[in-house]
């Protein structure tokens, strides 16, 4: 029985960290949709209309593309908060956590 008591909290905290990511990437999924989604498309493959209208190269806008993916966590967290060419800053707009969730949700974009 002692043996058992280990393994029941550490399900127990596994539960915990799952439906945490979850809930994490949730949230993450949902400000995309209202901030991101526009310019980037539901999908993150960019919106052509959105490429006619800023007149910018459609790479820019492709959040799968691979020059995109392969930026760090910080890196994206720096461009999503100050701003990049014509993507606003959101910074002081968003928290942290908030900022992080729409990267999760990015990176599941991916997958």
């Amino acid at each position: 029985m002692k043996r058992e008591k280990p393994k029941l909290i550490i399900l127990c905290l596994m539960i915990f960290i799952l439906s945490f990511s979850l809930a994490y990437a949730e949230n993450g999924k949902k400000i995309y949709d209202k901030k991101c989604a526009s310019c980037h498309g539901k999908d993150g493959k960019g919106n052509s209309a959105m490429v006619k209208m800023l007149k910018v190269d459609a790479s820019l806008l492709d959040l799968l593309d691979k020059a995109t993916l392969d930026k760090s966590d910080e890196e994206l967290i720096s461009i999503i908060s100050k701003g990049m060419n014509k993507m606003p800053a959101y910074g002081k707009e968003l928290k942290d956590e908030e900022i992080k969730g729409i990267i999760t949700h990015i990176r599941s974009l991916s997958k």
